[in-house]
């Protein structure tokens, strides 16, 4: 009896060789989940992370901000995690209401005893523009001109420590307590350092003002006040000053800036040097300039003139136009400065970046 082969043609063995492929690399896409955060290693940088996920080294500002329980970026440790999915503290917290068309249903026919009744028409409500929101305005910081108007100064509270914790007890001693009443509202703060214009002859523009809490005084006895912590941005620390505390709204509407105008971003929050999206910046225009809260303004890196190839002598320079590598919107403001957020960025924002319409 004679043995049948079956014979497959290589054509369709190839189909199937690819088909089954094909079946594999869908299963592996799917089970690939979205990288959200990252356990740092031994030998990380936040420089080979942005490299490794975002695919951009420079991009590491970003996830710097991210992580805002990391004090200083070039010390990063093994076992604790960051956060790679990009995220930003504001969100629009209204929606446009839908405008309905009205329905309109025809009318009976009119007899002669009857008279048409004219009722009043109702024009549709314009939709409201969204809001938007950045719950730590008050914790943002801004440059006071002089040194601020104190009425006290933290002592201990009334445990002997420092506690930065909410809804705490804290003392200070004021030389005026019959300024002060129960249920008054002050914020501490302490002064980071002395910030001068970086173009204008280092002109000095005044002290940055990191803000620690926000207190409620509860009662008082003699020169001594009781204070209950309502938010904590920072640690209180013995000794720092207390001043009024002053209410920004923490939802706005944001509109592009109309008008001339030209700044520079002079410092940032913290005192550092470097930022990206969701970083808190100061810049020398203030109110006086036109500025208000929710303003919106572009950030544009300065390109220094360029000597031109086509010279003989080399002498003759051209000059190029700045690049738009982001943009902020004003938080708040004083007559000459103001406190910005960036909220979008292509690279890194450095002080000195020119901030305009």
């Amino acid at each position: 009896m004679k043995e049948t082969k079956t014979i497959t043609h290589p054509v369709s063995r190839s189909k199937t060789f690819t088909f089954i492929l094909i079946l594999i690399l869908m299963d592996i896409s799917f089970a690939l989940p979205t990288l959200q955060a990252y356990q740092i290693k031994r030998g990380d940088t936040l420089w080979d992370i942005s490299e490794r996920f975002l695919k951009n080294p420079f991009l590491w500002p970003k996830v710097w901000a991210l992580n805002p329980y990391i004090p200083n970026p070039h010390w990063i440790y093994p076992g604790n995690r960051i956060r790679l999915k990009q995220s930003v503290p504001i969100m629009p917290s209204g929606k446009i209401p839908e405008v309905k068309k009205p329905r309109f249903h025809p009318a009976p026919p009119l007899h002669s005893h009857q008279t048409m009744e004219q009722k009043p028409v109702k024009k549709p409500v314009s939709p409201s523009p969204p809001l938007f929101s950045y719950e730590d305005i008050h914790s943002s910081g801004f440059i006071a001109e002089s040194r601020l108007s104190e009425i006290g100064r933290v002592i201990t509270n009334e445990d002997h420590t420092l506690l930065n914790s909410e809804q705490k007890i804290l003392c200070f001693y004021t030389k005026h307590p019959e300024m002060i009443h129960p249920g008054d509202r002050f914020t501490t703060f302490t002064y980071v350092k002395i910030v001068k214009s970086p173009y204008h002859t280092f002109k000095k523009l005044g002290y940055l003002i990191q803000v620690g809490g926000d207190i409620e005084v509860t009662h008082i006895e003699g020169h001594i006040c009781f204070a209950k912590i309502l938010h904590s941005y920072r640690e209180i620390g013995e000794n720092d000053p207390i001043s009024r505390f002053e209410q920004w709204p923490t939802k706005f509407v944001i509109t592009p800036f109309k008008g001339p105008l030209k700044a520079c971003i002079v410092t940032m929050k913290e005192g550092l040097m470097m930022g990206a999206e969701g970083s808190v910046v100061y810049i020398d225009r203030g109110s006086t300039d036109g500025l208000r809260q929710g303003d919106q303004l572009s950030i544009y890196k300065s390109c220094p003139p360029s000597p031109n190839p086509y010279h003989t002598t080399w002498k003759t320079r051209m000059d190029l136009t700045d690049r738009r590598v982001g943009s902020l919107v004003i938080l708040s403001t004083q007559p000459h400065t103001a406190t910005a957020l960036i909220i979008a960025s292509s690279r890194e924002i450095e002080v000195g970046d020119i901030v305009r319409p």
